[in-house]
This record gives C-alpha cells, structure tokens and sequence, in this order.
C-alpha cells in the first residue's frame, strides 16, 4: 500500500518526486512531494538523500562520530537561519557495514512571534509589531495615521501564509487599528478530496496522513486526474457521487478493480441513467427508455456511482432514472 510507503520515506528521508496536482484542484497521486503543497507558500523541503540535503536522516553516512548541520524535514526551510532559528546536529551512527544520519537535533524552529522581545520568533523576516501576527497585539495598537494599512493574521502560530492560509489587512481608522483583521484565511478542516493544504500543517490532501489516512478519496482504487472530478464515497454497487455526476471505472479484471471517480455527466454520458435526469442529457435518445423522478431526501443529494445495471439497480434508491418495471 503506497500510505505504508509513504511512511516509511517520511521516516528515512527518501526522495518521494513529484505529484500530479492538476492546477491545485485534484486528487495528489500519493508519490507527490511533500514540498508541493498545491495551496502555495510553505516551502517545505522535498524529502532527498542529496549531500546537501537539510535533513539526511536514515541517509548512509561516514565515517561514524562525523556531525552535520542540519534543518529537520516537514520545517519550514525558508525559516532556516532567519531569526531566532538555528540548525539542529545529526551525527552518523549505527553499526555493521551501512552507518546512517542519525535525527536531526536541537535545531529552533519557527515559533510564536512575542511582539515585545525585539526577536524574530518567527523567523519570517519580520521583528515584534512588524509581524502581521502581532497586528491585534495591543502593545501594537499605538496609533497609526488614517488610511494607513498593514498585513495581519490571527491563526496559530506556524500557519501563517502555509497552504491555503493567507493574511488579511487592517486599515486605520481615525488613528486607529481595528480590533478585526479583514480578509485573513485561517486553517480550516483538510479537504481530502482535493490537493490544498487547508489546514495548513504543509501536508496537502491526501499527503496529510494525520487526517486523511482512511479517507475513500485517498484509497488505491480511487485516481482523479479530470478537472471537476472527485472520488465516490463508499465502494461497490453502493457508492455513491455528487448529485450530477457520474460514476467512471477504468480499467479492471476479476482481480484487479481498475480506478474510480466521479465526473460531471456530459453528453457522452447519457447511455448510464444516472445521467439521464440532467440537463445536458435532456430529450437524448439514450434516455428514451428511462422513468426519472426526483430522488428522496435520504439520498442527501448523492446519486449511486453506477445506475445502467439491470435489474441489479432497481433496488438502489438514489438512481435517480431508471427501466425497471
């Protein structure tokens, strides 16, 4: 299984490649790069076993006891040496014939911004009331002059500018900064379905396995790679897509089930009944034989992945047309 592979790089530093990101709005094939975030902004290193590679942990080494600097993989690696951050050590080790980079060690990573301290905690270039994070500071609210404007950001520490998060702006009002920062995006719940980092932890889509290790859209059995596409909740006869689309198989033999998605009927589409209750198949002569009717309000707005079986369909109450007697 590619997640086990996944894990296992993420452990010993293997260079993963690059994914399929479909302009920011599919599914990432699950070799993607981690660096990738699809949402823009993190800087995160690719995982590699290059000599100069920040982090060479499980990457062979030698002679043993020798030390490196080093910037530990999943940080921030436009944050190393800015600021208050410094390199960690690793030190090759191990016996037998094939010695490694140990962990990378004591590095400071990014942190909270103070506001006070005159030190650039956040290692993002910019020092105490400078820093959009500390716009809501109230030793930052000082006064200002009237129409003047300045970057903010209210999200949690790390977040800032990562993935899909981005700061707002606060713009003074008689001599003063508002309490509210306007147009800020803050971390929201990862969207497995598609490869943006939302939650802005540097992990797009299905590369955040915290959140998206068992997700249907992240499965083998599951490959996006049309715009407007996404995967089908559940399996078999009985997974279902978006109202409006269609359930598309390709490939697959009596061992190997192919990969799935759902995909916006087109007109192409109009022999699979699902996709006879839609506009664009309307009055097609596919459609001739078919009773539609509106689906139930169980069906929360899903249409089953396959509706053109007979009689195996007649049962599925969220085909929304049908032939069955």
């Amino acid at each position: 299984m590619r997640f086990l592979w996944l894990v296992m790089c993420v452990a010993v530093g293997c260079d993963v490649g690059d994914g399929r990101t479909g302009g920011g709005g599919g599914v990432h094939d699950l070799g993607a790069g981690v660096g990738a975030d699809g949402g823009g902004g993190d800087g995160g290193a690719t995982m590699s076993c290059a000599a100069d590679g920040p982090d060479l942990t499980g990457c062979s080494c030698g002679p043993l006891g020798t030390t490196r600097g080093c910037w530990p993989t999943g940080s921030d690696v436009q944050a190393r040496g800015v600021g208050a951050c410094k390199d960690g050590t690793q030190t090759c080790s191990g016996g037998g014939e094939f010695p490694g980079w140990g962990a990378c060690m004591g590095a400071v990573l990014p942190a909270a911004e103070q506001c006070t301290d005159g030190v650039d905690n956040s290692c993002d270039g910019t020092v105490d009331c400078k820093d959009p994070t500390c716009a809501t500071n109230a030793a930052c609210n000082t006064g200002c002059t009237t129409g003047e404007t300045r970057p903010c950001y209210d999200g949690p520490s790390g977040t800032e500018n990562v993935g899909t998060c981005k700061d707002g702006t606060q713009t003074c009002v008689n001599s003063q900064w508002p309490a509210t920062c306007a147009g800020e995006v803050l971390p929201a719940a990862e969207n497995c379905g598609d490869a943006q980092d939302h939650n802005c932890n540097h992990l797009p889509g299905c590369l955040d396995l915290f959140v998206c290790l068992t997700s249907p859209a992240c499965q083998s059995t599951c490959k996006v790679d049309r715009t407007g596409c996404v995967c089908p909740v559940g399996d078999g006869d009985t997974a279902t897509c978006p109202g409006g689309m269609v359930g598309i198989t390709v490939g697959g033999t009596l061992t190997n089930p192919g990969t799935v998605e759902c995909c916006p009927c087109t007109q192409a589409d109009c022999g699979n009944a699902v996709c006879c209750a839609e506009t664009v198949c309307a009055g097609d002569a596919q459609c001739s034989g078919y009773t539609c009717k509106p689906l139930p309000a169980s069906c929360g707005g899903k249409v089953n992945f396959d509706c053109d079986d007979f009689p195996e369909d007649c049962d599925e109450p969220c085909c929304p047309c049908s032939n069955c007697p």
